[in-house]
């Protein structure tokens, strides 16, 4: 500023008060701005947990194409340390509900990893009535208690299986994989993942040993 006045030929403040006056400034600037309370992150984000060790994690997924007239099956296996062991993707014709679709990839999701020849098992989908009626064992929805009952034979043929609920967050890669089921008919990957799904995968991998 004082040397912009020099040069405007302006009553300017001497050099040596410079250093002073920029003190005094930021003072009033510090004195001045406002306070922003950091408020505590308290609530942890939905997060994909690894299953525990000799175990693998089966994550599902439905889509719901209503203007299309189709649905889509997304599933990812995973183990112990969040390395993929299987994926595939599945498009299906229209069921009457997405609860419909829902049970329909539960029980995809089983027979995948039954045809893979893997045994002990923690099942994990987001939708809470599908999980909570197979672990209640409760067959009385009159629209899919068929399915439910094949649920609960196929599970017989496993040395261990159990089912738990995740949020949405927590399940994005078999959403995504569900999603891309639109244009696919049946694609499945071993040991591997699309690249295009290489984004929500990479980020459940970074959060596991936080």
């Amino acid at each position: 500023m004082r040397r912009n006045k020099l040069r405007a030929e302006e009553e300017t403040f001497p050099l040596a008060k410079i250093s002073s006056l920029a003190s005094d400034g930021l003072q009033e600037y510090q004195q001045l701005r406002p306070i922003h309370i950091k408020i505590p992150h308290i609530a942890r984000s939905v997060r994909w947990r690894p299953p525990p060790t000799s175990l693998l994690k089966v994550n599902f997924d439905g889509a719901y194409f209503a203007e299309d007239n189709k649905a889509g099956l997304g599933i990812i296996i995973r183990n112990d340390v969040g390395l993929v062991m299987a994926a595939m993707t599945q498009q299906i014709p229209l069921p009457a509900s997405m609860e419909m679709v829902e049970v329909l990839a539960t029980r995809r999701a089983l027979w995948f990893a039954m045809e893979l020849g893997f045994d002990r098992l923690v099942v994990e989908g987001d939708t809470e009535v599908i999980i909570n009626s197979i672990k209640e064992g409760n067959m009385s929805h009159s629209a899919f208690g068929h399915i439910l009952q094949d649920i609960t034979s196929l599970c017989s043929l496993f040395s261990y299986v159990s089912f738990q609920h995740i949020k949405r967050q927590g399940n994005g890669v078999a959403h995504k994989l569900a999603r891309r089921a639109i244009t696919n008919l049946l694609d499945v990957w071993m040991e591997s993942i699309l690249p295009d799904t290489n984004d929500v995968y990479n980020f459940d991998l970074h959060f596991i040993n936080q």
